[in-house]
Order: C-alpha cells, then sequence, then structure tokens
C-alpha cells in the first residue's frame, strides 16, 4: 500500500479540488481492497495502490491498450460486458477473476457510479483476493466487539477462510473449545450463524 502523505496546507488560496483530491487519494490507498475506475470499454481512468499491484504484474488482471483485462480471455470478454453493463444500463455486477500465480481468485464487485453535477458515468470495480484480510483484523475485531483475544484471533482466521478444525490444530485446543470460543463471539456480535459472523468481521475489515 502506498504510503500517506501528510498535507500541509501553507496557502490560504489552495483550491478546494486539489485538497479533496488528495485526501480522495488517501483514503483510496487506506482500504483493504483494490479500487479501479472505468469507463464503459474497460478505459481505466483511476486505481489505488493496491488494485494497481494486480494491474502493473499482471496478476489476474492486466491493462492492454489501455483496457482492463483478466488473463482468461472468457473472464476478459465477461468482465468487459459487466463493465459496460455498468455504465450503460446502472447495473450492478460480479465475477471471480482466476490467477495463473495464485490458487486464490480475486472477487471483483462493480457498481456504477454517476456525478450529478457533470453527467459523468463509470464503473467502480473492487478487487479483493479470496481469503485476503488486513493484519490487524484480530486487534480491530478485539476492539469493536470487546472480544478475548483468543476469540479475536479465532474470528480472524475463520474471516480469511482457514476451517475451524485446523484453527484447533494450531491452537493446540479442542474442536469443542473452539466451538465454545466461537459461540461466545457470535454472541458478542448478535449473529446465529458462522456465516454471519464472517460476513459481519469481513465487512467491517475495510481499512489496512
Amino acid at each position: 500500500m502506498g504510503l500517506i502523505k501528510m498535507i500541509e496546507v501553507v496557502d490560504s488560496e489552495v483550491e478546494r479540488g486539489v485538497f479533496e483530491s488528495h485526501v480522495a487519494n488517501a483514503i483510496l490507498n487506506l482500504v483493504n481492497f483494490g479500487v479501479i475506475v472505468a469507463d464503459s470499454e474497460g478505459c481505466v481512468y483511476a486505481a489505488n495502490d493496491l488494485a494497481w499491484s494486480y494491474v502493473a504484474h499482471g496478476d489476474g488482471l492486466s491493462e492492454k491498450g489501455g483496457l482492463l483485462t483478466a488473463e482468461n480471455g472468457f473472464e476478459s470478454e465477461a468482465l468487459h460486458n459487466r463493465i459496460a453493463a455498468a455504465v450503460r444500463q446502472g447495473r450492478s455486477g460480479a465475477m471471480l477473476i482466476h490467477r495463473s500465480r495464485s490458487q486464490k481468485p480475486l472477487v471483483i464487485l462493480i457498481e456504477p457510479f454517476s456525478t450529478d453535477d457533470s453527467g459523468f458515468r463509470c464503473a467502480l470495480v473492487t478487487v479483493r483476493e479470496v481469503g485476503r484480510a488486513s493484519t490487524h483484523i484480530a486487534e480491530r475485531a478485539r476492539m469493536m466487539f470487546n472480544f478475548s483475544p483468543a476469540e479475536a484471533e479465532i474470528v480472524a482466521r475463520v474471516a480469511q477462510g482457514r476451517e475451524p478444525a485446523e484453527i484447533a490444530a494450531e491452537r493446540k485446543v479442542s474442536i469443542n473449545t473452539l466451538r465454545v470460543q466461537m459461540a461466545s463471539a457470535m454472541v458478542k456480535v448478535g449473529v446465529h450463524r458462522q456465516a454471519e459472523l464472517v460476513s459481519v468481521i469481513s465487512s467491517a475489515d475495510i481499512l489496512e
């Protein structure tokens, strides 16, 4: 992720638009997923550092002739169709992009975006690796939901796609002990199923 630079306003004449642009870039480089802005043809207007790291290295996504593409030709066509549908028809889309360098695919969410004042329309493409989570997810979960250290660590690993039996073996506890700790975590979050717990934790895990 890119380093956030502090902005020191030394001139009262600094245009607000320039300042807002710096702040927007800083925020986009904080989130724990890639963000790409593209037009109806898939031409990339902007991308945060994480998204660009996939594109620049051809890791599932790449840029050819200025257009966002996937490694697989079929997936690339589907990606272009979904982006076009988002921009032209206001239709949201989602898909998986497989990668030759990793068994973990990229989850792609595509949302239409427009500005009321200029009428500019584009697609907001978010990119996230399956099972990828911030290194701070356990600490963040503990602070948000008052988890014990053990509960926070377990929930973080489950959110990363780890199996309960695997987690229990790593922590050298019985599967029953693990289930009790998971149940306690679910009570604190206010959910009743593991899938709901993972959904809440994953939604909260947006910052690096």
